[in-house]
C-alpha cells in the first residue's frame, strides 16, 4: 500500500496487463525457478524448473515428475488441471478399444488343410496343422528351413522339420 505524501500527486492507477500475466510469477520467473507447464510425457499442467529463457519468458523446461525436457507450453485447450480428482482424469482420456478375443478353436477351424501328425521328418509350411503328442493341436505360423513355431492352445513352440 503506497503513503500518501503531502504536495505529490496520487499515484496513476497501473496500465492493464496481458491475459495470463501474473506479478508474482513474473517476478520470480527465472532459469531454474519454477512454473506451471503442460507436459506432454504426462499429459497434465505440472510444476517444471526452467532451464532457458528468452525475453523474460521461459523457452525450454524440465518437469519435476518425469524429467523430461521440452519447450514451455501453456495449458492447451481440455487439458486436465493439476490436482484434478481420478474421475477428472479419466473423463479426459478417449475411450480405449474393446479387445477382440478369437477362441483357439476358432482359429483353427478357419485352416483349410487336415491335421497332420508332427514328426521332425516331415516338412511343414505355414498354416499347416499340426498334431503333437504332446502339445495337442496347433498350426504353425512361421516356417524357416529347419525349425517351425507352432501356435498351440496354451503356448508357441519352436520345433524342428525336415530332417532326413
Amino acid at each position: 500500500m503506497a503513503r500518501f505524501r503531502p504536495g505529490r500527486p496520487p499515484a496513476r492507477a497501473a496500465a492493464p496487463r496481458p491475459r495470463g500475466f501474473c506479478v508474482c510469477c513474473a517476478a520470480m520467473t527465472k532459469v531454474g525457478g519454477e512454473v506451471d507447464s503442460f507436459c506432454s510425457k504426462c499429459e497434465l499442467t505440472l510444476a517444471h524448473t526452467v532451464i532457458a529463457m528468452m525475453a523474460g519468458r521461459p523457452v525450454k523446461v524440465e518437469c519435476n515428475t518425469c524429467h523430461g525436457v521440452h519447450r514451455f507450453r501453456g495449458a492447451p485447450e481440455g487439458a486436465v488441471p493439476r490436482g484434478g480428482s481420478v474421475a477428472m482424469k479419466k473423463a479426459a482420456r478417449p475411450a480405449r478399444e474393446k479387445k477382440v478375443e478369437i477362441a483357439f478353436a476358432d482359429v483353427l477351424a478357419t485352416k483349410k488343410k487336415a491335421p497332420v501328425p508332427y514328426s521332425p521328418k516331415r516338412t511343414f509350411e505355414v498354416d499347416d496343422v499340426v498334431d503333437h503328442p504332446t502339445f495337442g493341436r496347433g498350426y504353425v505360423t512361421v516356417s524357416r528351413p529347419d525349425k517351425v513355431e507352432i501356435a498351440f492352445q496354451m503356448d508357441v513352440k519352436t520345433l524342428i522339420h525336415a530332417r532326413t
